[in-house]
C-alpha cells in the first residue's frame, strides 16, 4: 500500500463518529450555543447614561446573591437539603428491606415502580398533593392535619411533594449497591464472631457509604432543580424558590429589565449542578470498584 493511501486512510473518520454526527450537531446547536449566550448575557451590564448599550461586568452576579434572589436560593438549598436527606434515609430503609426479602417478584414489582414514579413529577404531581392534602384535601380534614398547623403550600410542603419522586429515585440508584453486597463476607464475618451491627459498621457501610453519598447529592440536585411541580403547588409569592425566582425575572412585569440578573442565577445553578457531578461521580466509581472486587 503506497503511503497515500495509508495517510488517506489514517484521517478517514470511522462510522462510529460518522453516526454521532446528528447527535453532536443537534447538542451543540441546542445545548452548547445556548449555554454560551446565557453566560455571555449574565455578565452584560447596562452601561449608565447609554441606553440600550452593555458592557462587562459582575454587577449582575452580585444582585443574584442579594435581596429576594439570595433569599430564593437559600430557600432552595434550604429545602434541597432537607428533602434530600429525608429521601436518602427513606429509600435507603426501603432498599434494604427489598434485599432483606430476596423475592425476585418482589425486587421486580420494586424497580419498576421506583422507575415510574422517579420520574414523575410536573403540575399532575402538585394538584394530587393539592387534592389529598391541600386546604380541602381529602386526608386534611380526616387527619385534622389543619388543626395541627401543616400547610401543603410551604417548605414543609414542597419537601413533602419531592418525596414523591426522590424516594423512587433513592431506592432505583441504592438498591444494586446493597444487592452487590457480597454474602460471602457476612458468612465470613459471622464464622468470626461478628454481628450483624458489627458487620454494617466495619465492611457493610464503608463499601456502600460512597454510594449513600452519591444518592444525597443527586437527590439534592433534583431537588434544587425542580421547578414546574414547585410552580403549580405554590406559585412564587408564598415561598420563593431559586428557579420561580428566575422565571420571575423573565417574565417582565415589575421585574422587566432584569433578564441578565436572572441569567446570572442560571449561571449560580449551573455551578451548583457542576459541583453536585463532581461530588457524585467519584463516589460511584469507588463504589463500583468496592463491589466488583472479588
Amino acid at each position: 500500500m503506497s503511503r497515500g493511501a495509508l495517510a488517506g486512510a489514517a484521517v478517514k473518520p470511522p462510522r462510529a463518529v460518522l453516526g454521532l454526527t446528528p447527535f453532536l450537531g443537534f447538542a451543540c446547536l441546542f445545548l452548547l450555543v445556548p449555554l454560551l449566550g446565557l453566560i455571555l448575557s449574565a455578565f452584560q451590564v447596562p452601561v449608565p447614561g447609554s441606553p440600550g448599550e452593555t458592557a462587562f461586568g459582575l454587577q449582575n452576579f452580585a444582585r443574584s446573591v442579594s435581596g429576594a434572589q439570595g433569599e430564593s436560593i437559600l430557600n432552595s438549598l434550604q429545602v434541597s437539603l432537607i428533602a434530600a436527606t429525608i429521601g436518602t434515609v427513606l429509600g435507603a430503609l426501603v432498599a434494604q428491606a427489598v434485599v432483606t426479602l430476596a423475592s425476585d417478584r418482589v425486587n421486580s414489582v420494586t424497580t419498576v415502580l421506583a422507575t415510574v414514579l422517579a420520574n414523575s413529577g410536573g403540575i399532575s404531581l402538585a394538584f394530587s398533593f393539592i387534592v389529598i392534602l391541600g386546604s380541602v384535601g381529602i386526608l386534611t380534614g380526616v387527619l385534622g392535619l389543619d388543626a395541627l398547623g401543616f400547610s401543603l403550600y410551604s417548605s414543609g410542603g414542597l419537601v413533602l411533594m419531592y418525596q414523591y419522586f426522590l424516594i423512587p429515585t433513592m431506592v432505583m440508584l441504592f438498591l444494586p449497591t446493597l444487592q452487590g453486597v457480597k454474602r460471602e463476607w457476612r458468612e465470613a464475618a459471622a464464622s468470626l464472631g461478628a454481628p450483624g451491627i458489627q458487620f454494617w459498621g466495619r465492611v457493610g457501610l464503608p463499601v456502600v457509604l460512597p454510594s449513600l453519598i452519591s444518592g444525597f447529592v443527586l437527590l439534592f440536585g433534583a431537588s434544587f432543580a425542580t421547578h414546574v411541580s414547585a410552580a403549580a403547588l405554590i406559585g412564587g409569592a408564598n415561598f420563593p424558590l431559586v428557579t420561580l425566582k428566575i422565571a420571575g425575572l423573565l417574565t417582565g412585569g415589575n421585574s422587566s429589565g432584569q433578564e441578565n440578573v436572572a441569567m446570572a442565577l442560571s449561571v449560580n445553578m449551573i455551578v451548583i449542578a457542576l459541583i453536585t457531578l463532581a461530588i457524585s461521580l467519584p463516589l460511584q466509581k469507588r463504589s463500583r470498584q468496592w463491589l466488583s472486587s472479588k
